[in-house]
């Protein structure tokens, strides 16, 4: 009997301090491998939720800006000549002239567009009216305050993580059209753009980013190539 005592006495005897050590430090390793596993599903599902975000908000941008780009038009001049449809092309702003139903009627009326990047690396849709003399239209420089400007998107990294500016030109063939180091067309090519590459990566300034949207479409002028025929003048 007392032999009997003696086993249950040691059987009942716990742990010890190294076997407590051991097992603390497998807990801490499973708790930290959990935990990192929570963390990184979290972040993942953060980004997930971004990425459908910015993807939402890059195709809104996107169809706006074809919308009038491919509406782009000459402007006729009272000389019988026409004045380029794109006013002012750089790598982060496009300004142009274009024939738009606005008000839903059967009258379209030309006005001033311009699609740029604010300080905050957001794209806005200035517009300006025209001054209509004796059924020709004039327009205000795109410096002056436009009638109806909002922003539309953003913030975007220009350029893209491909190194792409937010916009860049093609004229006929597609090929690309001559520009100094800083990327703005000259005014005497004005005339000559065709198409209007637009590459599009929205969500954040830095490029590259895991949960930005990076879409690229070429946007063609159709009227303007439909209007060669009359006489452009800058």
């Amino acid at each position: 009997m007392m032999r009997l005592v003696r086993r249950l006495h040691r059987d009942q005897a716990g742990v010890t301090l190294s076997e407590l050590l051991v097992s603390m430090s497998i807990a801490s390793i499973i708790i930290v491998a959990i935990g990192g596993f929570f963390i990184a599903t979290l972040r993942a599902g953060a980004t997930n939720s971004s990425s459908d975000q910015n993807s939402r908000v890059a195709s809104s941008v996107m169809n706006s800006v074809t919308r009038y780009v491919h509406a782009a038009s000459l402007l006729p001049k009272v000389d019988g000549s026409s004045a380029p449809a794109v006013v002012e092309a750089t790598p982060t702003r496009l300004t142009f002239t274009a024939f738009i139903n606005l008000d839903g009627n059967s009258t379209d009326e030309p006005v001033l567009v311009r699609y740029s990047l604010n300080a905050a690396k957001r794209i806005v849709l200035d517009q300006w009216d025209g001054t209509e003399t004796k059924g020709f239209y004039s327009f205000p420089a795109p410096t002056q305050t436009p009638n109806r400007s909002i922003v539309i998107g953003g913030p975007v990294a220009s350029p893209t993580g491909d190194g792409d500016a937010l916009f860049t030109y093609l004229g006929v063939g597609n090929k690309a059209i001559a520009t100094p180091v800083s990327g703005i067309v000259p005014t005497a090519s004005l005339g000559t753009i065709r198409a209007v590459r637009v590459n599009l990566e929205l969500g954040s300034t830095t490029a590259g980013k895991a949960a930005n949207t990076h879409v690229q479409n070429t946007l063609y002028l159709f009227n303007v190539a439909y209007g060669t025929a009359a006489t452009v003048t800058p």
